[in-house]
């Protein structure tokens, strides 16, 4: 069996960051997401404590609305 070369070791070694840093990369989209979902979620339950069931479909209307403004 043959050794591999210096170049075959560096090439694996790239390899190898490469994958840590996809790997890391798709953690932080994770948590990026879940954060994301987690304060949509606090949102909704906000809005649907603080209006009743008539209310709620309009109040979280104007709520998206007024977000997508940038208010």
């Amino acid at each position: 069996m043959k050794d591999p070369g210096p170049s075959s070791r560096k090439d694996r070694r790239a390899e190898v960051f490469w994958t840590v840093l996809q790997v890391l990369a798709i953690l932080a989209l994770a948590a990026i997401l879940l954060t994301l979902l987690h304060k949509g979620y606090s949102d909704v339950s906000a809005i649907a404590r603080s209006h009743g069931r008539d209310g709620f479909w309009p109040a979280l209307l104007r709520y998206l609305f007024r977000n997508l403004a940038g208010g």
